[in-house]
């Protein structure tokens, strides 16, 4: 993965940030959209949400453990 500490720890903020915006943004189409809609929205999100944390951060965080936010410590062994 990344061994750059550097760019490790941008990559980790960039995600953390973005993994925020979009839950706000998830927050928000509950109460304007209809059902329906929200619901493709919700499953659209997790799925990149899903790829983000499995495939590029939980990767870096092994690399670069110190990084790793401390809400997501030990969430791998979750089932």
């Amino acid at each position: 993965m990344v061994v750059s500490k550097e760019l490790a720890s941008a990559i980790s903020k960039s995600g953390e940030t973005f993994i925020k915006d979009i839950g706000h943004v998830l927050d928000i189409a509950k109460e304007l959209s209809p059902p329906a809609e929200f619901e493709q929205l919700k499953k659209a999100i997790a799925n990149v949400l899903g790829t983000i944390e499995v495939d590029l951060l939980g990767p870096l965080y092994r690399m670069h453990p110190d990084l790793e936010p401390e809400y997501m410590k030990g969430w791998e062994n979750e089932s």
